[in-house]
C-alpha cells in the first residue's frame, strides 16, 4: 500500500512505515520508525544528554484527527542511562505535550484553543475525551503558561473585585476572602493580573510583583472607594493618581437619596394623599428628568405637587447629576458646594451624611477631573467573569479559576502566545 505523502513528516526524525484504518471505530493508526537510531538522546527529565540506548518501549499517542477519524501515532521512544539522574530515562521528544506524554503538542494546543472558548465538559464531549483528563490538561497548561508570564508595562490601570467564591459554602468565611482582586489595563483593554482575597495585601502582590521601577511609570489608578486599594496604591505609586469611579460615587449619592425617599414615605398621611408612590416610584424618582416616559413625568409632577420635599430632592438630585460633566475642577467645586448648601437647609440627614463624606473625599475626588477615567472597564471585566463562572457552574479550585480568568480576558491564550513559544 502506498502510503500519502503529507502523512509522512508527522514526527521530525521518524519515517512513516505503515497505516492501519478502523473504520468501524473511527481510527486510523499511523506506525512511525526512527530514521537515526544512533542519534545523540537528551533525558526527558533533567535535559542531560543520555548514554547509548539500552532498551525501547511503545508508546500511542493521540495526534490531530484526520478527516474525522481519530489519529494515533504508535511508534518506539528509546531509553539510556543518565549519569545525573543516575537511572535509565526515557528520550525527550519535543513533539509530545508538556502536561501529558499521551498527546502530541499540536493536538494538546488544539484542545487548549476550545477550551478558551467553550467549557471542559463540552470540550471533552466534541473531542471524545474524558471530561478529568482535559480538565488536568486545561490546568497544567495554563498553570505552563503562568510560569512563562510577564505582568506587561502599564501606565494606567483600573483595579476592582469580583465575587469568586460560593454565598452558601463560605458564609462563615470573611467576606473579603469570597473575592478577587481583578487588575485590568486601561490602555489594552485586557487583565493583567488576578489576586485572591479583597484585601491591600491583594493589591501589594500585584505592585511587589511589578517591581520599584515599573510601579513609577504608573500615573493613574481606577478604582472604587475601598481603602485598602488605596492604601497600598499610595504605598507603592508615589506618583500615582487615585481616581474613585464616578459610578461607585453615583451609586452611594442615589442610595443616600432613595433613603430620604423611604423616610418620607413613612409618614401614614402621605401613604394614603398619594396614590402614585407604588414599588415602581423608586425608579422613576431616581431617573434623571429627560430619562422620563411621558407617563412617568405626569405621574412624578402630581407626586411634587402634593409633598413639596419631593420637588426639592429632584432639584438636589439633577442639580447633582450634572457633577460629573463639569469641564474644570473649580466648576464642578461650585455644583457641590451648591448641593451642599440645599442639604443643609433642608436638614436631610442622610443626604447629609453623604455629602460630609463625599466632601472629605474631595482630594481624591478632583483627581477624576485631571485624569478624567473611570473602573468602567474592569466592571465591564467582571460581567465577563460572572458568565465565566455561571457557563462553567461555579469553580471549586481557585487556582483554575483564576488562571481562566487570565485565559479569558487576559494574556494566557493562543491570540497572544503561539505554540512555538509555549
Amino acid at each position: 500500500m502506498r502510503l500519502p505523502r503529507f502523512l509522512s513528516k508527522l514526527i521530525p526524525n521518524y519515517e512513516l512505515i505503515d497505516m492501519k484504518e478502523w473504520l468501524n471505530k473511527g481510527v486510523i493508526e499511523l506506525y512511525f520508525r526512527k530514521e537515526d537510531c544512533k542519534a545523540s538522546m537528551t533525558c526527558s527529565v533533567c535535559a542531560e544528554a543520555l548514554g547509548p540506548k539500552k532498551s525501547s518501549h511503545k508508546m500511542k499517542i493521540k495526534h490531530l484527527p484526520l478527516f474525522n477519524f481519530e489519529c494515533r501515532l504508535i511508534f518506539l521512544r528509546d531509553k539510556g542511562y543518565c549519569s545525573k539522574c543516575q537511572k535509565i530515562r526515557s528520550e525527550s521528544l519535543d513533539f509530545l505535550a508538556k502536561e501529558t506524554p499521551h498527546l502530541t503538542k499540536e493536538y494538546s494546543w488544539w484542545l487548549g484553543r476550545i477550551t478558551e472558548i467553550s467549557t471542559v465538559s463540552r470540550t471533552a464531549e466534541l473531542t471524545g475525551n474524558d471530561q478529568n483528563t482535559l480538565w488536568r490538561i486545561d490546568f497544567d497548561r495554563l498553570v505552563l503558561m503562568m510560569q512563562n508570564y510577564k505582568i506587561p508595562d502599564v501606565k494606567r490601570i483600573s483595579v476592582d473585585e469580583v465575587h469568586a467564591r460560593s454565598k452558601t459554602r463560605y458564609s462563615r468565611e470573611n467576606r473579603n476572602k469570597q473575592y478577587f482582586t481583578v487588575v485590568s489595563d486601561l490602555d489594552t483593554g485586557r487583565v493583567i493580573w488576578v489576586s485572591n482575597y479583597r484585601e491591600k495585601e491583594a493589591l501589594d502582590e500585584f505592585y511587589i510583583l511589578l517591581g520599584e521601577d515599573r510601579c513609577q511609570q504608573i500615573v493613574v489608578v481606577a478604582m472604587d472607594q475601598f481603602a485598602g486599594y488605596k492604601a497600598s496604591t499610595e504605598q507603592y505609586c508615589p506618583k500615582a493618581k487615585v481616581v474613585w469611579d464616578r459610578f461607585h460615587l453615583m451609586r452611594n449619592f442615589e442610595n443616600a437619596l432613595n433613603d430620604e425617599r423611604k423616610e418620607i414615605l413613612e409618614d401614614k398621611e402621605i401613604k394614603k394623599s398619594t396614590i402614585y408612590l407604588g414599588n415602581k416610584f423608586k425608579y422613576i424618582f431616581l431617573k434623571k428628568a429627560i430619562s422620563r416616559t411621558k407617563a412617568e413625568k405626569k405621574s412624578f409632577s402630581k407626586v411634587m405637587k402634593e409633598n413639596k420635599v419631593f420637588y426639592k430632592l429632584e432639584l438636589i438630585k439633577e442639580r447633582f447629576f450634572t457633577f460629573f460633566n463639569q469641564k474644570t475642577e473649580d466648576d464642578a467645586r461650585e455644583v457641590l458646594i451648591e448641593v451642599k448648601d440645599w442639604i443643609k437647609k433642608n436638614n436631610f440627614k442622610y443626604l447629609e451624611n453623604w455629602v460630609d463624606n463625599f466632601v472629605g473625599g474631595w482630594e481624591t475626588v478632583k483627581n477624576y477631573f485631571e485624569m478624567r477615567v473611570t473602573s468602567a472597564l474592569s466592571e465591564g471585566q467582571n460581567n465577563v467573569i460572572k458568565a465565566l463562572k455561571r457557563r462553567s457552574f461555579g469553580f471549586k479550585n481557585m487556582m483554575y479559576f483564576k488562571l481562566k480568568i487570565m485565559q479569558v480576558c487576559g494574556y494566557l491564550n493562543s491570540r497572544y502566545i503561539s505554540i512555538d513559544d509555549y
